[in-house]
Order: structure tokens, then C-alpha cells, then sequence
């Protein structure tokens, strides 16, 4: 079972490897490759452990791990995806909404909602005064192509750590229709733990 995940999680990472480009352009929506660079620094400065919990079509399988570089990257990657939203093709492709309060709780949020179809049909933010108090982000990534189509729902969780947003908890789930195949559920989730606490 082990060896299934890594190789279905691996196979995930290459295709979204795949379409990403080398090419700098501006960020005009939020930068999420500076969110995730700061958050895997930050989160190897506190040397925290990482427990994962992959579910494979029901199949579950448990680790424990000390976060470092080579960890990050792997599990932190998926999210990077959501720069997308920056990319010229979709400049001015998505309408800003902001509300005072989420009504679950005393956090304000953010919304960007594309006005045209797009790989992530809309992110929010929730944070306290600013974004530079973030709370939570929650998104959806889809993408259909030839091979394949998928749908992940992106979830990433701060708590405020000297003043500062660190990564302790974050989930992907979805389901991948591959050709000819039947489509895998698959849900991971992840939390991060600093030393000490």
C-alpha cells in the first residue's frame, strides 16, 4: 500500500511539475511561491515534525517525520499551483470581494472569484486586520487535459507564532479521472508541529 501512495502521490507532483513555467511575472492577485518559500524556511528554522495522513481510494496510511528542505518541497508544491491566478493569461480574470466578517468565526476575509473560467475558480483568505495576520487560504485546482482531468480542494491553516504566520495544518483532497481508467479519491492532510510545543 505504501509504495501505491508514494508512487500515486509522486505521479501527482510530476504533473503539476509539468506546468510550471520559469517565465517571472508580476503578481498582482497574492504571491503564493514568497508564502511558501517564507513558510519552509520558517518551518525548518523551528524544526518541526511533520504527521501525514494519506488516503488512497480508503486506504489510509500514517507517518511521522522531521520536517526538512526536501520534505517541504514534496508536500508544499501542490499549492503552488494556485500562483496560477497571477499568470498574465488571467490578469484582470478575477473580481476581489472583501467582507467583514466570516461567519464562523471573528475572522475577516477575502475572496478572489475568476470572472472567467480558470484552474482555481476562486481562493479566500481568512485573516485577522490583514493579511499579514492569515489565518486560513481555501481553494480549488482543477485541471482537464487529454490524459487526465482532477479536482483538488486546497486547505492551508496558520497560527501566530511570535507575531508571525506559520503553517501548522494543511489538506488536499480530490479525486483524478486518468484515461481509461476509474477515478481515485485520494485526501491528505498534514500537520506541523515546531519543537518545544
Amino acid at each position: 500500500m505504501k509504495g501505491g501512495v508514494l508512487f500515486f502521490i509522486g505521479f501527482l507532483l510530476l504533473l503539476s511539475g509539468c506546468n510550471k513555467s520559469n517565465l517571472k511575472y508580476e503578481k498582482p492577485y497574492f504571491d503564493f511561491d514568497s508564502l511558501i518559500n517564507a513558510q519552509s524556511k520558517a518551518l525548518i528554522k523551528a524544526q518541526a515534525t511533520l504527521s501525514k495522513s494519506v488516503s488512497l481510494n480508503g486506504k489510509r496510511d500514517l507517518s511521522t517525520v522531521k520536517a526538512d528542505s526536501v520534505l517541504l518541497t514534496h508536500e508544499l508544491e501542490v499549492f503552488r499551483q494556485l500562483d496560477v491566478i497571477n499568470k498574465p493569461l488571467y490578469r484582470n480574470a478575477y473580481q476581489i470581494a472583501d467582507r467583514d466578517r466570516d461567519p464562523k468565526s471573528n475572522l475577516l476575509m477575502r475572496t478572489y472569484r475568476a470572472l472567467h473560467p480558470s484552474p482555481v475558480p476562486a481562493v479566500t483568505f481568512y485573516y485577522l486586520q490583514d493579511l499579514g495576520h492569515l489565518k486560513k487560504i481555501e481553494s480549488v485546482y482543477r485541471e482537464v487535459n487529454t490524459l487526465y482531468n482532477t479536482e483538488r480542494s486546497l486547505y492551508l491553516e496558520f497560527d501566530d507564532i511570535s507575531g508571525t504566520p506559520l503553517l501548522t495544518h494543511y489538506k488536499v483532497t480530490g479525486k483524478q479521472k486518468m484515461i481509461l481508467s476509474d477515478s481515485v479519491l485520494f485526501a491528505i492532510e498534514g500537520s506541523f508541529l515546531p519543537a518545544g510545543r
